[in-house]
């Protein structure tokens, strides 16, 4: 069994780019429109660690994906990214940028069961964990 979680946003290509820089992600599984634009694609974080995007609604969404008007985002489900202890600074560099634009739950803070931990719904609504495993 594979487990793939899909993630629909507004503004896509932004997007992909954004969690690209963030996460020195690579781009896997793809399928593009005529004009180039990706409709869906799988942001590749390490070996084994990916998840994809796909455009929440209009004419550019992914055909059965569309969901239009005010959506409930960030409290439904929660992306944990967990580094190992060596990974630290690649947790803080992430951190720093994916930060921009979202809101804060928790800031990156040391909590009894980790050294680093945080919690946000980032600005295009996802809501992450980044945490020292």
């Amino acid at each position: 069994m594979k487990l793939k979680i899909f993630n629909y946003v507004d503004e896509l290509q932004e997007a992909i780019a954004f969690y690209q820089k963030v996460f020195d992600a690579t781009i896997g599984e793809n399928f593009k429109k005529p004009d180039g634009t990706y409709s869906l694609c799988e942001i590749r974080i390490s070996r084994g660690t990916s998840f994809w995007l796909a455009e929440r609604n209009g004419a550019d969404a992914v055909a059965g994906g569309a969901i239009e008007g005010e959506v409930n985002t960030g409290n439904i489900m929660q992306i944990c990214l967990m580094y190992d202890k060596s990974d630290v600074t690649k947790l803080e560099k992430a951190y720093k940028m994916i930060k921009d634009g979202a809101k804060i739950l928790w800031e990156l803070q040391a909590r009894e069961w980790t050294s680093h931990t945080c919690d946000l719904i980032d600005k295009y609504g996802l809501r992450w964990c980044l945490m020292v495993d």
